[in-house]
């Protein structure tokens, strides 16, 4: 129970960047929150996340009321960052991945912030629903590890590097028009 907070240092980053990874307006890494019940899967997204080579900090939950907690600064997580980026699995105990989807896309304060439902389940019934839910990307959990970490690893770069939001973006003199 709680979270695991992991930081990756200077050493981490990139000396040639391959993107904004920080919060351009402040000059912060972006925070990110993983939640899954599976204690392997958590450190195969470390890994993944890691190997980007990105200043960022992740911290981990294992539920999805542990999830809104930390969404809402409730109990232990008072003083818990919002996150830019939540990878949230789809199968766990208390609250599944759906159900909190759904209540992280119902409140303004949160419905902004990027969700990659991740599950080992290839469903198209439940990809159809994590769409409709407000899920930002949905991505498969390999049985292959190598290939989880290679899955992370691209849907984290996209996150962090490539996507724009209105409020982290690149500077208009680094866009060609």
């Amino acid at each position: 129970m709680g979270f695991t907070n992991v930081n990756f240092d200077e050493s981490d980053v990139l000396t040639e960047p391959i993107g904004q990874s920080s919060d351009t307006a402040r000059g912060e890494p972006i925070t990110i929150l993983l939640v899954d019940d599976d204690p392997d899967c958590r450190m195969l997204v470390r890994d993944a996340i890691s190997e980007c080579k990105v200043s960022n900090n992740l911290y981990e939950v294992t539920n999805g009321q542990e999830a809104l907690d930390f969404l809402n600064r409730r109990g232990a997580y008072h003083d818990a960052p919002r996150p830019g980026l939540i990878y949230l699995d789809i199968e766990m105990p208390r609250m599944d991945g759906l159900e909190t989807l759904r209540r992280i896309k119902a409140e303004p304060a949160l419905r902004q912030i990027p969700v990659v439902m991740m599950t080992g389940v290839c469903d198209e019934e439940q990809m159809k629903r994590a769409a409709e839910a407000g899920a930002n990307s949905y991505t498969m959990k390999p049985a292959n590890a190598e290939q989880f970490l290679r899955t992370v690893l691209a849907s984290t770069n996209y996150w962090l590097t490539i996507h724009q939001y209105p409020q982290r973006h690149w500077p208009p003199e680094s866009c060609r028009r």
